[in-house]
């Protein structure tokens, strides 16, 4: 194990920032932009911050930003480009149609010398959240807890009671939409933009129709896009590949081909994961045929005292369940890389519309109301979270396209969106993600598939681009059924840290009966 945490400090709020009308003066340390002199920016050292400015327009990149095409863009070139086409007098959805093929995990600030505003990658994992205008001026930051320490604001007593009910049920839970612990503090739900001046957020996305595409033109085109994303991502950083026995994983992997010798390739085993495990064994065993090495980042059960602390404070309503993961991260995982993830293309996968349909053949989609959503979601349906999934659906309307089903918007809004984003917020404190999926162009063009090719049980869209990308890691099985012992399930049962469920139980004695009744019939 590595020594001590050698600096308390600079894990507190790690990556994280605060923007608001005066500077933070409780973090000395941090960097300090003044914007305009009502609009000042602290950030943390390690979250990396690029201003360009000319006569009287700016704009401030938070994060990273990642050009495919221009592989060896930075991001100073980046933001550049984009000063130039807001001088050029463009709106804020023309300037945001520029950003539509870039990758990364990031926040653009805009001042065109009239309105400041931002908006965050597509599906907002470099998370902003912002307060009520009735009460403050608008002050913006990575997660509410800044903003309640900064402003000294009070929870909200339906939002306490609605997260309690959401823990108890769900040790994964999520604030949903636009909501927080706190009544004057809003999230900023992916594909908005949020006025600066007003507080007010706008909906950009979507604006066009969708059309229907061939699955091998689309493969074709996404395979490529998705090369090019990893290969400009490695002129940036080191990177290492967090793997399971998982498709979203086996097709980054396979994208990864060209700087397979630069991979750093790893499995966190955590919970009620042995080393017996698929997630575990699968990528073990296929790494080497491929000629790489597997890792395995050992987590504890519990996270050590000192790092809990630290932990619980980074992040309002923190995960107890991933507090050992993000300890295992930062102890044991290379702090000179940046960790690709899997996530995002799960918007593409048609989950909710499979699980409609299982609970209600006959539903009519039409029909969707909150209480609907919050089913589907497995989110308590809470007075305070229908209030929220029904803001949502009149919002979400007002915008439909021909092409996007709506519940392929709500899993890209509400849960990528807000649980995802919240993983990411408080890994932050081991490590920098980068999630080559998490591009608009792509998730557009992967939505345009017609969903049959694109959900479970099929995966024909990730067996196609794998198979142009790089046929061989196709050599062992995509998520094979676990065959636990009893006396493993039973350790799992004890090792899952507040999240055993039922259904998680169910699945287990499900796998393990399985061969044995097929043997007997």
């Amino acid at each position: 194990m590595k020594g001590p945490m050698h600096d308390i400090d600079r894990l507190r709020f790690r990556r994280q920032f605060i923007l608001g009308e005066r500077f933070v003066e409780t973090f000395p340390r941090w960097k300090r932009l003044e914007l305009r002199p009502e609009i000042r920016l602290t950030v943390h050292p390690d979250l990396p911050a690029v201003r360009v400015q000319r006569e009287g327009m700016s704009v401030v990149l938070l994060g990273y930003m990642i050009n495919p095409y221009r592989p060896r863009a930075t991001d100073l070139d980046i933001v550049a480009r984009l000063l130039a086409h807001l001088e050029a007098g463009a709106p804020p959805e023309s300037l945001i149609r520029q950003t539509h093929s870039f990758g990364g995990r990031w926040i653009l600030i805009v001042d065109d010398g009239r309105n400041p505003w931002l908006f965050n990658d597509p599906c907002g994992y470099r998370q902003v959240v912002y307060t009520d205008t009735s009460r403050h001026r608008v002050w913006c930051a990575s997660q509410p807890g800044l903003l309640a320490e900064t402003l000294d604001l009070a929870p909200d007593g339906d939002a306490t009671d609605f997260i309690r009910a959401f823990r108890r049920r769900q040790p994964e839970y999520w604030w949903p939409i636009d909501t927080s612990p706190y009544e004057s503090v809003r999230h900023l739900i992916p594909n908005h933009y949020l006025n600066l001046e007003t507080g007010t957020s706008h909906r950009f996305w979507p604006a066009d129709a969708i059309p229907a595409q061939p699955l091998e033109d689309v493969a074709s085109e996404a395979a490529d896009l998705l090369q090019r994303l990893i290969e400009s991502a490695s002129h940036r950083f080191g990177l290492a590949l967090g793997i399971t026995a998982g498709k979203d994983t086996r097709l980054l992997l396979a994208a990864s081909r060209s700087i397979r010798d630069k991979l750093f390739c790893f499995t966190s085993q955590h919970w009620d994961l042995s080393p017996g495990s698929p997630d575990i064994q699968v990528p073990s065993r296929l790494l080497p045929q491929l000629g790489l090495t597997h890792h395995v980042i050992r987590c504890a059960l519990r996270m050590q005292k000192g790092f809990a602390d630290v932990y619980r404070q980074n992040v309002a309503t923190a995960h107890e369940a991933y507090g050992s993961i993000a300890e295992g991260v930062y102890r044991y995982f290379p702090q000179d890389r940046v960790s690709m993830k899997g996530c995002a293309i799960p918007v593409t996968g048609a989950y909710y519309q499979g699980r409609l349909r299982r609970e209600s053949p006959e539903a009519e989609r039409a029909g969707i109301d909150a209480e609907t959503l919050a089913r589907l979601a497995r989110i308590p349906r809470h007075e305070f979270a229908l209030n929220a999934l029904s803001r949502w659906l009149e919002d979400a309307g007002s915008r439909s396209v021909r092409g996007l089903d709506i519940l392929d918007q709500f899993l890209w809004e509400d849960r990528e969106g807000n649980w995802q984003a919240m993983i990411q917020l408080e890994f932050d404190i081991g490590r920098e993600v980068f999630v080559p999926y998490n591009c608009r162009s792509l998730l557009v063009n992967l939505l345009s598939v017609p969903e049959a090719e694109r959900s479970e049980p099929a995966i024909a869209l990730h067996t196609e681009m794998i198979l142009r990308l790089w046929p061989e890691v196709l050599r062992e099985p995509i998520n094979p059924p676990a065959q636990p012992s009893l006396r493993a399930i039973a350790r799992g049962f004890q090792r899952r840290p507040g999240c055993m469920t039922w259904g998680w139980l169910g699945s287990q004695m499900a796998n393990w009966l399985r061969p044995r009744l097929t043997e007997a019939g």
